[in-house]
């Protein structure tokens, strides 16, 4: 993480969302765009520690797999989706949350998986 506060980028449809308004409250920077290129270009940017994919699983599914393409060190990414078991199928090593396990579980997730980042990152 580059900066004190981990910076995570959001990726959803919805204008107000509940998603970056959770993070917020738990202390993460959430950058929150509504247009897959920009998300795609800036995900390995040195400030931005994660990307949360909220969208329905074939379009996450399609942002996940353009950003891992892209990625050179491998950004820390969750996605939110009602079809879960559809993204772990196609998608393994990324965290899913379903919208319905937001309040509960979505924190815990983004921190594990900031961890396996950092993890990674450091050896």
């Amino acid at each position: 993480m580059s900066q004190l506060v981990p910076h995570l980028l959001l990726r959803a449809n919805d204008s107000a969302s509940h998603t970056a308004t959770l993070l917020r409250t738990a202390g993460y920077m959430v950058s929150k765009i509504d247009d897959d290129a920009i998300v795609e270009q800036i995900a390995d940017a040195p400030h931005v520690d994660g990307v949360i994919v909220e969208l329905p699983a074939m379009a996450a599914i399609a942002v996940v797999r353009r950003i891992e393409a892209w990625s050179i060190h491998r950004v820390a990414m969750v996605v939110i989706t009602s079809s879960a078991e559809a993204v772990r199928r196609a998608l393994p090593s990324i965290a899913v949350v379903r919208p319905i396990e937001i309040e509960d579980d979505l924190i815990s997730t983004i921190d594990l998986a900031l961890a396996k980042q950092q993890m990674r990152l450091t050896g």
